[in-house]
């Protein structure tokens, strides 16, 4: 006897959900580690990243564009102004790292950095509004949903805004690491 799995269009959305929040964990974990391994020096780790900095950009920003296409376009999730000023952050990221990727470039890390710190500012603002509506002036809810509403919580703090920000703050900190000298 075979048994058939189908799954509602909710229960897929909430699944990718669950999934999301625990990669966008995973990401804020690993550039914990990078930042320790700036702090306490460890070199082995820092040229690993240096060396892979370009692919982890490409796949956090992709992965992270991915996402939020997904969460607009398929589950429905119409996205406020802060959701949109942290996409005109992370599609570049995308592109420069694709770009960066095929071409070998070790400096695109430098056009990395200031829109990662931009995309990392939105998203620690929207997260904290998503936490004090009260601090929201109100701009948001001219044309769509208010900055405060948010479409779900996993693991009971993990949300649209808390991804953006812990993939800006992983590609910021990623290219934050110095070349190494020749020596």
């Amino acid at each position: 006897m075979r048994m058939q799995l189908a799954l509602t269009g909710y229960e897929i959305t909430d699944m990718i959900e669950t999934l999301t929040a625990f990669l966008a964990l995973c990401v804020g974990a690993g550039a914990l580690v990078v930042l320790a391994a700036m702090v306490l020096r460890w070199q082995a780790v820092l040229d690993a990243v240096v060396e892979l900095r370009t692919t982890i950009t490409l796949c956090v920003a992709g992965g992270a564009m991915a996402g939020s296409l997904y969460f607009s376009e398929v589950a429905n999730y119409i996205p406020c102004r802060l959701c949109w000023f942290q996409r005109i952050a992370m599609y570049p990221l995308a592109i420069i790292g694709l770009v960066a990727f095929i071409r070998r470039d070790r400096n695109a890390r430098f056009y990395a950095i200031p829109i990662a710190a931009i995309g990392s500012l939105i998203s620690m603002w929207h997260y904290l509004i998503e936490w004090r509506p009260a601090l929201d002036s109100g701009a948001c809810a001219a044309s769509g949903p208010a900055c405060s509403d948010i479409w779900f919580r996993s693991f009971g703090f993990v949300t649209l805004a808390f991804m953006a920000l812990m993939g800006f703050l992983a590609i910021l900190v990623v290219n934050l690491i110095p070349e190494r000298s020749s020596q």
